[in-house]
């Protein structure tokens, strides 16, 4: 029964296969129709399987539901590519390798009518080539000692690529990466010479390229650095000549003599042989080494072993000279000393004609030389030599030390003024003087103050005295003491007060004692305000004083004053009171209550005041009185008697004061 069914399927194929091929049969197909006035659909879908590919990789672009009876053709940049294919109503295929990233397009064309248009899609394929080969190489020291460094660069480097080194047997482990610029292998020490590669491979692909141009290093052994140089003479004088030499020495190396790190003449290159360097002064005590420089060396070595020379220097010739007295006196002495002295210099005092004492050595600092006395004024000078280099220098600086010849009290002296109060200040005068000799001032063992002489008169000026002075002028240059001149002044003393006051009771009541020691009578006793009194006795008593302040000063015969300014006093209210009245005017001339007094505290104003008789009549008034009212009414003086008075001082403190009067006594 199957294989009837099966004959059965076959009978009917070969039938529909005739029927489609027949000549006279037509078929209708939505998209393949045989028409030839069927319309190109552009609109199909046009897609590829790889749109990045590394180089010479392939892929395949697709045109779904192509059309029957179109041919289609796969294009880029306008150029056909491979063979064009029909449409079949299903998918076709362009199978490509290209070269280049392009982009594709596809045109289709009729087969009848010959119209053609290009399909709306495109396709772009980004194809990613092998690494340049042809960039440059460089290298940044081709010629190296071993331990030496070098670096190789690349210049425009491509980015997503990675660079190694390759020597030709091993590939370095670390790679680079490019960056569309010049980029740098890190610096390195090859140990042999050697012809470095570079391998480039694309991050993407893994594709790789060898760089056309490679980095060729040559790798040298460093010089001997085990050599000894010599010097002629370790140990010389300034501004001698030494002489350094170095064996054995190679000729493919350059050697170079340095003091520290200043070269010393010219590089000199090996001889196989002793090499002798230019001959150097040096100026001060020094190590030298040497560089020795290999031919394909970038930088010398050190040879290891070096050369000191021992500079000694002469003395140095300005240091400073100073003698513990450089004025003295016949039979004394003195020292002179060095300052600054210099370590293991040997220094020797002489006078002119001959050396004094041992030489004495230099430590640094400050030296004495044995003591001297001159018999006469004399010029010293120092020698100086150093314990390798014995020629003598004499030092710049010397020293004078003058010899005094003055006899005790000898010199001429004033003092002005020779005689003085207490307190007062006088000048000591020497109308001459010897020049450099020091001159000092005295007041028994206290010294006042010194001069040293120029030649001309010297004066002590304003040198205050005490009550009993005694004056002497020494000469300051002699150990001993010398006293050249005894000055003489006379001080008087100063009048001493002593004073008692009684303060004021009723009126004018008031007191002052006035005592006075020391001074010379007789005494002048100045009263402010009052009057001066002349007497020989040392005391003075003041009755009849009104409130106030008193200011007091007593000069004696000899013009001395007890103060500069007077001795202030004052006399005050008794019992605390602030007003007085005088209850009494007798206006008779002797002085007492000649006028109505009023005393009150200074810080009152002159009150208002009136007077009246026993008839109430105004006999007197005032709108500020002043204390001067002497009793009298239009020109003539008032009768004995009694009279009354109003007072006010206009003070919410103080009420108006009323009392009696009397005047007693008239002319």
């Amino acid at each position: 029964m199957n294989q009837i069914y099966m004959q059965l399927r076959f009978v009917l194929l070969i039938i529909y296969i005739a029927f489609l091929h027949h000549p006279h049969v037509s078929y209708s197909h939505p998209k393949n129709s045989l028409n030839p006035s069927a319309t190109i659909d552009n609109s199909l879908t046009v897609s590829i399987d790889k749109a990045v590919l590394c180089e010479g990789e392939l892929t395949q672009i697709h045109i779904a539901t192509s059309e029957a009876g179109i041919s289609y053709q796969l294009q880029s940049e306008g150029i056909n590519i491979g063979s064009a294919q029909t449409g079949n109503g299903a998918t076709i295929h362009f199978t490509i390798n290209p070269k280049l990233s392009s982009l594709y397009e596809i045109t289709a064309t009729n087969t009848t009518t010959l119209e053609s248009s290009k399909l709306a899609q495109t396709v772009h394929v980004k194809v990613i080539n092998k690494p340049l080969a042809d960039l440059t190489v460089n290298i940044s020291e081709d010629q190296i000692c071993v331990g030496e460094k070098t670096i190789i660069s690349i210049e425009n480097s491509e980015s997503g690529v990675h660079y190694q080194l390759f020597d030709g047997t091993y590939v370095q482990e670390n790679s680079i990466e490019g960056n569309n610029s010049n980029i740098s292998f890190p610096e390195f020490s090859p140990f042999r010479s050697i012809i470095y590669h570079i391998i480039a491979t694309s991050t993407i692909c893994s594709s790789t390229s060898t760089l056309q141009q490679t980095a060729k290093v040559l790798v040298g052994l460093p010089p001997e650095d085990h050599l000894h140089p010599t010097i002629d003479k370790h140990t010389i004088c300034k501004d001698e000549e030494v002489t350094i030499s170095l064996t054995p020495t190679d000729p493919s190396v350059t050697y170079q003599l340095f003091n520290g790190d200043t070269p010393i003449g010219s590089s000199l290159t090996g001889n196989s042989e002793v090499l002798n360097f230019e001959p150097t002064i040096p100026s001060a005590s020094a190590t030298y080494r040497i560089e020795a420089l290999g031919d394909k060396c970038i930088s010398p070595i050190d040879i290891r072993y070096t050369v000191n020379v021992d500079v000694h220097n002469a003395p140095i010739s300005n240091l400073e000279i100073f003698a513990s007295r450089e004025t003295i006196c016949v039979g004394e002495t003195t020292i002179l000393s060095l300052k600054n002295s210099e370590d293991g210099i040997f220094y020797r005092l002489h006078n002119g004609d001959n050396f004094i004492g041992p030489n004495i050595i230099g430590n640094g600092s400050s030296i004495d030389f044995p003591s001297v006395s001159p018999i006469k004024s004399t010029f010293y000078q120092i020698y100086a030599h150093e314990s390798v280099c014995t020629n003598n220098v004499i030092l710049d600086n010397s020293k004078q030390i003058n010899l005094l010849d003055i006899k005790t009290l000898s010199l001429e002296n004033f003092v002005t003024p020779a005689e003085i109060c207490l307190g007062e200040l006088v000048d000591i005068e020497l109308p001459t003087s010897t020049l450099g000799i020091e001159y000092m001032l005295h007041d028994g063992d206290e010294e006042i103050g010194s001069i040293i002489g120029s030649g001309e008169a010297l004066v002590f000026e304003e040198i205050e005295p005490n009550e009993q002075p005694n004056y002497k002028i020494t000469i300051g240059n002699c150990i001993d003491e010398l006293i050249a001149a005894k000055p003489e002044v006379t001080v008087h003393l100063n009048p001493k007060l002593q004073i008692l006051s009684k303060d004021v009771r009723y009126a004018n009541d008031g007191q002052l004692t006035i005592s006075t020691t020391d001074g010379t009578p007789p005494y002048q006793f100045m009263i402010d305000p009052g009057d001066t009194y002349s007497t020989s006795n040392n005391t003075l008593e003041l009755t009849n004083l009104a409130t106030g302040s008193y200011q007091i000063l007593v000069v004696d015969a000899n013009y001395c004053r007890s103060s500069d300014a007077g001795q202030l006093v004052e006399i005050h209210f008794e019992d605390g009171k602030n007003i007085i009245v005088g209850n009494a005017l007798t206006p008779n001339g002797d002085g007492i209550n000649d006028k109505w007094l009023l005393q009150y505290e200074s810080d009152l104003q002159a009150p208002e005041v009136a007077v009246f008789n026993i008839y109430g009549q105004e006999v007197y008034y005032s709108k500020s009185y002043q204390n001067d009212w002497k009793g009298n009414y239009n020109g003539s003086n008032l009768p004995n008697g009694a009279y009354y008075y109003l007072i006010d001082f206009k003070s919410e403190s103080i009420k108006p004061i009323r009392g009696t009067l009397s005047i007693l006594g008239k002319n």
